[in-house]
């Protein structure tokens, strides 16, 4: 592809993907310190990583925090780093080990992941609309990542519409969602996490019902600001605190993989906008040029097939020439 002038392009998508948890949940969610180490220890343990090179072939950017690459207030770098979930070593990031994940664990009173209550491992509920025989190979991935914690994760699957109705009551205690921007700004992407959109109690699309009022007056403060250097700071603030309450774990962002002849042009992506055609430009001459040298016809099957046509014919002359001297010889 390289030597026809074939371009590829990738990207990572404004879109996140995300394991979030009900913060209306007796045992998951609250602010209390026990279920936010619980939530942290499982943010370390579900490992995004793996996931990415598993299930999406590569493709994909592991989340530090809410908002995804190319929309304003994103941190690239040691700054952007999700510190509950990562250490920065060598210059990127490493997800930290899953000793520290365990160590949250039993700070969160459930140390190998036993339930003090009842004495056996902890069990919690991952709801979900996959129900398909080719979704149980993610689903065990699922269950395996928990049982690093000791925690025995159930799956409870359904059809989407029970999902819904399960996400508007409140009944479901993990998931995992997702959310394309509508457009090009944090604002869209830190709305799912304000608590006047909860789910249960407003219809929003906070799913995961979050709510806490320091990050509730930032998102005020930011929302309609223009994007000034005090707008930045806010955003990092905001990044900050949710990173500690974990409502979600931070998972992935997809990311699209472009090919592009050479005579193809503006290939800037802007994969928010489905009007693309009209910024494209075509060097048709180049195309023209490239069409003829790709495409000159290939002669040699024809005489190849010719060849053959007389190699068959050969036998089939002899004997007609024996059987004719053997009739004049009569």
């Amino acid at each position: 592809m390289r030597e026809k002038g074939i371009q590829l392009q990738t990207a990572v998508e404004t879109s996140n993907f995300y394991m979030g948890f009900n913060m209306l949940d007796a045992t998951i969610g609250g602010d209390s310190e026990a279920a936010r180490k619980l939530r942290q220890a499982i943010s370390i343990a579900v490992d995004y990583e793996e996931f990415i090179s598993i299930f999406r072939n590569g493709r994909g950017l592991a989340a530090q925090g809410v908002i995804p690459p190319g929309i304003y207030g994103y941190a690239d770098g040691k700054e952007g780093i999700n510190p509950y979930s990562y250490d920065w070593v060598n210059g990127k990031a490493q997800r930290k080990n899953i000793a520290a994940a365990r160590q949250l664990m039993t700070e969160a009173g459930y140390s190998n992941g036993m339930d003090p209550k009842t004495g056996e491992p902890l069990i919690l509920y991952f709801d979900t609309m996959s129900a398909s025989i080719d979704d149980r190979p993610m689903m065990n991935w699922y269950r395996k990542q928990f049982e690093k914690l000791g925690i025995k994760l159930v799956i409870r699957a359904t059809d989407y519409n029970r999902f819904q109705e399960k996400m508007r009551l409140g009944n479901a205690q993990i998931f995992v969602w997702g959310w394309n921007a509508d457009y090009p700004d944090p604002e869209n992407f830190f709305f799912l996490l304000y608590g006047a959109n909860s789910k249960v109690k407003h219809g929003g699309e906070n799913a995961a019902n979050y709510q806490n009022p320091v990050a509730d007056r930032l998102f005020e403060r930011m929302r309609n600001m223009d994007n000034t250097p005090e707008r930045y700071e806010i955003i990092q603030r905001l990044q900050e605190q949710v990173r500690h309450d974990a409502p979600w774990v931070f998972g992935f962002h997809p990311k699209n993989f472009s090919l592009y002849h050479s005579w193809y042009k503006n290939l800037k992506p802007n994969l928010m906008a489905n009007n693309l055609l009209k910024y494209a430009r075509i060097d048709t001459v180049e195309r023209e040029q490239k069409r003829a040298l790709w495409n000159q016809p290939a002669l040699w099957p024809l005489l190849l097939f010719a060849i053959a046509g007389v190699l068959v014919l050969i036998p089939a002359i002899r004997a007609y020439r024996r059987h004719s001297a053997a009739r004049l010889m009569q």
